[in-house]
């Protein structure tokens, strides 16, 4: 089973296949359909540019007229006969039926130019659709025009047949697109299957290392206190200090080693929540009042907007360990004689918790990075600070613990502000 990170990543390539191969299909399907229809459509207007020169043959030698009784009376063929510069009608077979009527309405909308066809497209006022092919030509007796016939084509044959096909396609589309989206969750899966076996492997490793560290840390930190205890010892001033600097320093490997080992049991979604009613209120001004003597002594003033009874159901360990992180991180990118602001209160069904700073501010650039491991913004000064690059991806495994949310923003007009949203109940 794959971890969250890997899950939706799997989703965002399955829909993004889905969509790229959705988008072929439609296009395969709008231009083969296109293409036919045209082809049709041109295909009617030459043979219907043909029949006219062939029934002008006909009025000529017989006069004989272009349409037979049965297909005026059904409107599948109409014809219109005017002499060469159309001053006279000689021939109208339009008939009486509203067909007839909405063409003579239309008359402006006939092909002008001869052996030239348009298709007309007409709605009655009874709101009936008429769709017809208009071809117009000349007919010549001899060397000589004797008149100019328009015949008209019903379409509406063709286009029931169209729709038929397109109903066809769009079916035959709406099978590949499921296929394709079951190729694009295939897909997906063998592309990021490597990717995720490496990086279970890589947690494995972290988790491992972690574990088999904290025994002999412990051991080290055992000694080295030990080493400070010992009144007898007749340490040199430089053993001395390099004693405490191994005491510093195992300190920091141990606050090292337990932060990647919560990590790797977040990422494996096994980091407990032990859920209970935390009063929050109490919890965020026992947490500020212990964080004052810290900041007061970076000669910054720390600020508390508290709302008065918040509670909600959470781990009361982790959301202290929570804001600790937040105001450490606070603290360090502050400059002396400024303020950092802790507030906290309930909108809607949700708690919103702020820690706003008046520091150097973080870049857009840096924002999509905050929150991954062992990054520093100011990577000097953290150093400086023992800060391990560890505290915000910390925040962001114990709010998404919680099924909250964090975000970074801007606090104007200078530093920054870390926005929480919590629910009050934890699923």
């Amino acid at each position: 089973m794959w971890n969250k990170p890997f899950e939706k990543l799997r989703r965002r390539m399955t829909c993004l296949y889905a969509a790229i191969f959705g988008a072929l299909i439609l296009v395969i399907v709008a231009a083969a359909y296109t293409f036919i229809w045209w082809e049709i459509l041109a295909h009617e207007k030459e043979n219907l540019v043909a029949q006219i020169y062939h029934e002008g043959e006909e009025w000529v030698e017989s006069e004989e007229a272009p349409c037979s009784e049965a297909a005026i009376r059904s409107g599948k063929m109409l014809a219109y006969f005017v002499n060469a510069d159309g001053s006279k009608v000689i021939l109208n077979q339009l008939g009486t039926g509203e067909a007839g009527q909405e063409l003579m309405s239309h008359k402006d909308d006939w092909p002008k130019k001869l052996n030239t066809s348009r298709l007309l497209r007409m709605q009655s006022a009874n709101g009936v659709r008429y769709r017809y092919l208009a071809a117009v030509a000349p007919v010549i007796d001899g060397d000589k025009q004797v008149g100019r016939l328009y015949m008209f084509k019903n379409m509406e044959f063709y286009y029931h047949a169209a729709y038929k096909t397109l109903f066809l396609l769009l079916c035959m589309a709406l099978i590949l697109y499921f296929a394709a989206c079951y190729f694009g969750y295939w897909l997906a899966e063998r592309n990021i299957r490597p990717i995720s076996n490496m990086y279970a492997k890589q947690q494995q490793f972290t988790a491992d290392a972690s574990h088999e560290m904290r025994t002999p840390l412990a051991v080290m930190k055992l000694a080295v206190q030990g080493l400070q205890e010992d009144e007898d010892s007749r340490l040199s001033d430089f053993a001395k200090e390099s004693v405490n600097m191994l005491q510093s320093e195992s300190e920091r490997l141990s606050r090292l080693t337990e932060n990647l080992m919560t990590l790797a049991r977040s990422d494996e979604n096994i980091l407990p929540v032990y859920t209970a009613q935390v009063d929050i209120t109490a919890l965020c001004k026992k947490v500020a009042s212990q964080m004052s003597l810290l900041a007061a002594e970076k000669k910054l003033q720390l600020k508390q907007e508290i709302q008065d009874n918040l509670v909600m159901q959470g781990d009361e360990m982790a959301l202290s360990r929570l804001l600790i992180i937040l105001l450490d991180n606070a603290m360090k990118y502050s400059s002396e004689q400024t303020q950092i602001t802790l507030r906290v209160a309930k909108v809607k069904t949700h708690l919103v918790l702020e820690v706003r700073d008046e520091g150097c501010g973080i870049s857009d650039d840096d924002k999509q990075k905050i929150f991954d491991r062992f990054f520093r913004v100011d990577k000097a000064r953290s150093r400086s600070q023992g800060g391990l690059g560890l505290g915000l991806s910390l925040a962001l495994a114990i709010v998404r613990q919680h099924g909250g949310s964090i975000k970074v923003l801007d606090n104007k007009p200078r530093g920054t502000i870390m926005y929480v949203k919590l629910p009050t109940t934890v699923k």
